[in-house]
């Protein structure tokens, strides 16, 4: 018997679905209702799920707070029970059980020229023939496609509730959508190619307003565009120095206003902190392993967790630059004794395996770390429809009891940072102006286009390739994260950071850290034949037409769930000008 829900992974909710997308499921398209939802449908709140990472929380996200998607397991629910809330979406569906036409018709009513069934077996019908159009709009709104406005262009709809589609094959001009009371045929490629009216319908949150607001006009997409929902995500590399189970513990909000209190009291030390950790209903078993642990280690914990977070556009980048600098050069973690068995650190850089690298052309040297271990963080923090660059961002935060929610999910993993020491990345050719010139042009803050951002975003696509050769990873596992660090509008550092998180098949085994004593293979296959590309000459001669960059998918295109900027601000025929 097939599954009637369908199981979505943390990581996935945050990477390609949340509130507002529409999710295929063995019993028919749904959209995800608003975080709120979930957790009133569940009887429980968001901070007992809550991810700790105040340095993300106070420097990407005014201060609002992290909640991870509750699984099935971890709310003590079987794991064929759906848990997420949702809408049946789209409300239309396609009958093609007749021979000479399909019947387009509402899924709560059924198809009016089938044999009447039972409303289970209409919602199961329904599901199975859910029409594949929808419309949307650049403000964020999703909603049905206006059939009845659309199959009456020119009249008043009549009181018909379906509709007869003739047609198909591989143009949309081929289709013709009926009424059967009016008999006046429309086509329905030019439905698809016009504007539409946008009803202001925020498909997460329930029926659309009786009157619309929006000005956007809304266009006729199909429900599986990758367009029709674009994930903003932002992310946070956790560099402090304690182990992970002891950042667990101090995380606990209940427990950090207590010490919050202490603090300002000067009346913190281990005693008082064993004795506030019981009051907070910390269980004996991690009150028992504070107890065991050295009392520095934990001052220096709480330090790091209570102190100033960096605050600014670039802050938490230019922190995590700085950090995995320090590392390179002193290891990681610093002054602790986070290596006790079964206590982990959340960021460790072995001082003794860090290489230097040169370059195939001889002219740059790479200081290349493995980062055994690491946390990343990632928060959804909204999504846009149909324009990734200016369509309005619709917000997924959620308010519960007063306090603001975005919804995030927490991953270990390991990665290698690469960067060039203190030697200053300087770059030459006739690619290196544009870009400059654009990034004068744009916000100050914004490093994408920024021409020495440009280079190390166009190297890190091709190794991402070449790592995936060895690694035992695929491409779209591995995923990049390009520091640059300005001031005054003068680089002071930047660097690479290539790194896998994914749960699961692709777990973190030592696959990618095990490539660092190799790696002039891997910089050498990765700039190999990077001055050529299948596409060319039409790749290199882009700039020419009016392109940013020369790259595409033949050359330095990756996979979305790799990039942080969605293929933007890659430039091949800079690497090639600048070769290391």
């Amino acid at each position: 018997m097939s599954k009637s829900y369908q199981v979505i992974r943390p990581s996935q909710f945050i990477t390609t679905f949340g509130p507002g997308s529409i999710v295929e499921t063995p019993s028919g398209p749904v959209v995800l209702k608003s975080m709120d939802a979930l957790f009133t449908s569940i009887q429980r709140q968001p901070h007992d799920f809550e991810i700790i990472d105040d340095r993300l929380s106070k420097g990407s996200l005014d201060g609002h707070r992290i909640s991870r998607i509750p699984t099935n397991a971890e709310i003590g629910e079987p794991t064929d029970n759906p848990i997420y809330p949702t809408f049946q979406f789209p409300y239309w569906a396609l009958c093609g059980q007749h021979p000479a036409y399909q019947v387009l018709y509402e899924v709560s009513s059924g198809c009016p020229e089938c044999p009447r069934a039972q409303d289970w077996q209409l919602r199961q019908k329904g599901g199975r023939e859910a029409i594949r159009f929808v419309t949307a709009c650049e403000a964020g709104h999703l909603d049905e496609v206006p059939w009845r406005n659309l199959a009456h262009p020119n009249t008043k709809p009549c009181g018909t509730r379906h509709y007869r589609w003739y047609g198909g094959g591989r143009a949309l001009r081929l289709v013709r959508i009926e009424c059967p009371t009016c008999r006046i045929p429309v086509s329905f490629g030019t439905a698809y190619g016009r504007q539409w009216k946008c009803s202001e319908r925020q498909a997460e949150l329930g029926n659309r307003p009786e009157q619309s607001a929006c000005s956007q006009p809304a266009t006729i997409v199909q429900r599986g565009a990758a367009n029709l929902r674009i994930s903003e995500i932002v992310t946070a590399l956790t560099i402090l120095d304690m182990p992970a189970r002891l950042h667990d513990l101090l995380g606990n909000r209940g427990l950090l206003s207590r010490v919050d209190v202490l603090v300002d009291a000067d009346l913190l030390n281990h005693s008082s902190l064993l004795a506030q950790a019981k009051k907070a209903g910390v269980a004996p078993d991690d009150v028992d392993y504070l107890a065991r642990t050295p009392w520095s280690e934990t001052k220096l914990a709480l330090d790091q967790l209570l102190g100033a977070q960096p605050t600014g556009p670039n802050a938490v980048r230019d922190a995590e630059l700085g950090r995995l600098r320090e590392g390179v050069t002193s290891g990681a973690p610093l002054g602790t004794e986070s290596q006790r068995a079964g206590s982990p650190p959340l960021f460790e850089i072995r001082r003794a395996d860090v290489r230097s690298v040169t370059g195939p052309q001889g002219r740059l040297t790479f200081r290349v770390a493995p980062v055994s271990r690491l946390r990343m963080v990632m928060v959804q923090t909204g999504y846009r429809r149909l324009a990734p660059e200016t369509g309005q961002i619709i917000s997924t935060a959620f308010k519960d009891r007063g306090i603001t929610w975005y919804p995030g999910v927490e991953q270990f993993g390991e990665g290698i940072f690469i960067d060039l020491a203190d030697t200053p990345l300087t770059l030459t050719g006739h690619r290196a102006s544009p870009w400059q010139d654009r990034h004068m042009r744009g916000e100050p803050d914004d490093l994408v286009q920024h021409p020495v951002h440009v280079w190390w975003h166009s190297l890190s696509h091709r190794l991402l390739w070449a790592l995936s050769v060895d690694s035992g990873y695929s491409s779209a596992a591995i995923r990049e994260r390009v520091y640059v660090q300005t001031e005054n509008n003068i680089v002071v550092g930047s660097g690479l950071l290539l790194y896998t998180v994914q749960p699961g098949g692709d777990g973190t085994m030592g696959g990618l850290i095990s490539l660092v004593n190799r790696f002039e293979r891997v910089l050498e296959r990765a700039l190999q034949d990077v001055d050529t590309c299948s596409n060319d000459p039409l790749c290199e001669e882009a700039p020419l037409s009016g392109a940013d960059g020369a790259a595409c998918y033949s050359c330095l295109f990756a996979s979305e769930t790799s990039c942080e900027h969605r293929n933007h601000g890659l430039d091949r025929l800079l690497l090639v000008e600048n070769l290391p």
